[in-house]
């Protein structure tokens, strides 16, 4: 007898994942959870969206069948994630230039995005340096190689567009591109409407096929001025690939709620996209989760509840910039410095402190303040009764 399985060696936690294990079990009374990237309230909760539970209600009362809705999923839910990227008025709507897929969340539709980049021959994929852990992760797992473009300049907290356009000059024709929307994570340092210009124009002229990744629509200035550099972009790069995830800006994290978007010079081409996007995600996942789809067609179909859902998303993107504000204004109290000042110029939920992971075990270690070994905080996960004792600690290490 020879067990297949014994020919494995157990890979390594996922450290964000460890973190959110070691906090819970810590059994200290003080103690801080600055690395779970999900919004909380000031009482530590992650509550449901009221707008959320009166369209569940409705869908329940209304709901007469749980077979498939077929691969493209909810076209009520596409159509409306279509114009929150496109904006109303595109005219790539009506010129049938799109396709819209639901799918497992934001991440279902970058598995999807970069699936079709394989497809069309790419082989090397370009993320920010930093990024989201998981992009290289599965960028990687489809077969491609990652680059990385520089992006953010850590001692004035903004983006170092010069060093990012250089990077970019190693790209070539036919390799793919991530590029996070608004709120950029882990640094919440986004690029402004002029360098989203000249982003889409490099990736024009070298031949590069680039991938949105709107993830925290509305957490920045709101639904609207979030998406305008994105949407120049789109504008100059006709062919194009959008990632779009509810998770965050609905609350919908278990419901996995997110939607793939892509743009084609033709009709013809699109109407292709949409046959090989197709094709993956029935090799795939197979057929897209309904629930978390209903709940947002259902929201942004009902004015009533569409005004308590943008009600809702303005406290919380108010509550967060209330935060980064008094985090920012504390720190540099705390350490006679400006360098943390660009904090409150950030956007979003998250930012990265300068702190080195040795700093990090050791907050975490000494003082209950939990946070990954990049310095990336949850500003989302803080409480304003917290933010004087949190200073403190962090004022150690910087």
């Amino acid at each position: 007898m020879n067990p297949a399985f014994e020919s494995l060696n157990a890979l390594p936690s996922d450290a964000l994942l460890g973190l959110m294990t070691a906090y819970r079990e810590d059994r200290r009374a003080e103690k801080f959870d600055l690395g779970v990237g999900v919004y909380k309230d000031d009482m530590g909760h992650t509550p449901v969206m009221s707008a959320v539970a009166k369209a569940e209600a409705i869908i329940l009362k209304q709901q007469t069948t749980k077979v498939y809705e077929g691969p493209r999923g909810n076209p009520e839910f596409c159509d409306a994630i279509e114009r929150f990227v496109f904006g109303d008025s595109s005219h790539l709507i009506e010129k049938g230039r799109l396709v819209s897929m639901t799918t497992p969340g934001g991440c279902g539709a970058l598995y999807l995005g970069v699936g079709l980049m394989k497809r069309l021959g790419v082989k090397t994929v370009w993320l920010s340096r930093p990024t989201w852990p998981n992009h290289s992760n599965l960028v990687r797992n489809t077969g491609l190689d990652v680059a990385e473009y520089d992006y953010a300049d850590a001692e004035t907290g903004r983006v170092d567009f010069e060093s990012l356009m250089a990077s970019l000059a190693g790209t070539r024709r036919g390799d793919g591109i991530i590029i996070q929307g608004p709120c950029h994570n882990p640094t919440g340092i986004d690029l402004s409407v002029q360098q989203w210009i000249d982003l889409a124009m490099l990736t024009v002229e070298r031949g590069v096929i680039p991938m949105l990744d709107i993830a925290y629509h509305g957490f920045a200035g709101g639904l609207e001025s979030d998406m305008e550099g994105a949407r120049l972009f789109l504008k100059i790069a006709e062919d194009s690939m959008v990632s779009y995830s509810c998770s965050k800006n609905f609350g919908l994290y278990r419901e996995r709620t997110g939607c793939f978007l892509g743009q084609a010079y033709t009709k013809r081409a699109a109407d292709a996209v949409m046959t090989h996007v197709a094709d993956i995600s029935r090799t795939s996942y197979s057929m897209p989760p309904a629930h978390g789809a209903a709940i947002v067609a259902t929201i942004l179909g009902d004015p009533a509840l569409r005004a308590e859902w943008e009600a809702e998303l303005t406290q919380m993107r108010e509550r967060m910039i209330a935060l980064r504000k008094a985090l920012s204004d504390a720190l540099v109290a705390k350490t006679g410095s400006n360098r943390l000042a660009a904090l409150a110029e950030q956007n979003g939920m998250f930012s990265q402190i300068p702190v080195t992971p040795d700093a990090a075990q050791d907050m975490r270690e000494k003082h209950g303040l939990y946070l990954p070994a990049s310095g990336r905080i949850n500003i989302a996960g803080l409480r304003q009764a917290d933010i004087p004792r949190i200073a403190d600690i962090m004022a150690e290490y910087l």
